[in-house]
């Protein structure tokens, strides 16, 4: 799926039961028994996410965690908002628009970082690369960043991002044998979930809105036949909070609006 050389968020193995050569044989011939043990599942290749996701990630011994699933190497999309170059590494601030900017620090040699221009800051790019969390704050150590050539890709990682957490969910149930109590941390997590898809959406609806060229702005009806999964009511929930938030504004009425960006 993924055209960056990288795994996609598809292969999730098991780890911790038996391998295929593992088994050892019964005496005279017998079938070798059997051993069945509980997998857990672990995420081999990036995994597309949101910043907000990564912020609230916990880790554990340099192992992250979002909602309970182990990541490593991830993907994010967003907007540079800032960009300096030190003595041997380029640091990006990326903001998508779900959380705070998150840091992210591309390394070089000392020579080369000096012949390198940092991009520029309002590009949107999209980042690969792997979660740290040096001096308690987490980073991400950049493996790709390339430059959107089409706002569409902002859109395709979204949905990326919501089909591959969704995939990992049903992963982790799959593999439950035993249903157990629901803690308070768990209701947490899913409280986070649904925040996650709302700052997704008004992310989404910003986006729309800001493309327009039209004087008059994007129009509610425009913004359905486009978000077709959203009802009219679900939009102007979130046109009403983005007004609120400054981000766009009304122009020739209250069903047109254009970015304050």
């Amino acid at each position: 799926m993924s055209k960056s050389g990288f795994g996609s968020y598809g292969s999730i193995s098991a780890y911790g039961g038996t391998s295929g050569g593992s088994d050892q044989p019964s005496e005279r011939g017998a079938a070798p028994a059997i051993k069945t043990q509980r997998p857990r599942v672990r995420i081999q290749d990036i995994v597309p996410c949101n910043v907000n996701q990564l912020l609230s990630s916990t880790v554990l011994d340099t192992v992250f965690k979002v909602r309970g699933i182990t990541v490593s190497q991830v993907s994010i999309v967003g907007v540079i908002r800032g960009a300096e170059k030190a003595s041997n590494h380029i640091c990006y601030k990326i903001d998508d628009m779900t959380a705070k900017p998150i840091e992210t620090r591309q390394w070089f040699g000392r020579e080369k970082v000096k012949q390198l221009t940092p991009l520029s800051v309002g590009l949107y790019v999209k980042v690969f690369g792997i979660l740290k969390c040096p001096a308690g704050t987490k980073i991400l150590e950049v493996l790709k960043i390339h430059v959107l050539e089409d706002m569409n890709e902002f859109t395709v990682h979204i949905l990326e991002s919501v089909n591959a957490h969704m995939m990992l969910d049903k992963a982790c149930g799959d593999t439950a044998v035993e249903s157990v109590p629901v803690s308070a941390s768990e209701v947490d997590d899913a409280g986070d979930d649904d925040e996650s898809r709302r700052n997704f959406i008004r992310c989404e609806v910003l986006r729309l809105i800001h493309e327009c060229p039209s004087l008059e702005g994007r129009s509610i009806h425009e913004l359905q036949a486009q978000l077709c999964d959203l009802s009219i009511q679900a939009i102007k929930e979130v046109i009403d909070y983005l007004t609120l938030e400054g981000l766009i504004y009304p122009t020739v009425d209250w069903e047109h609006f254009k970015s304050a960006d």
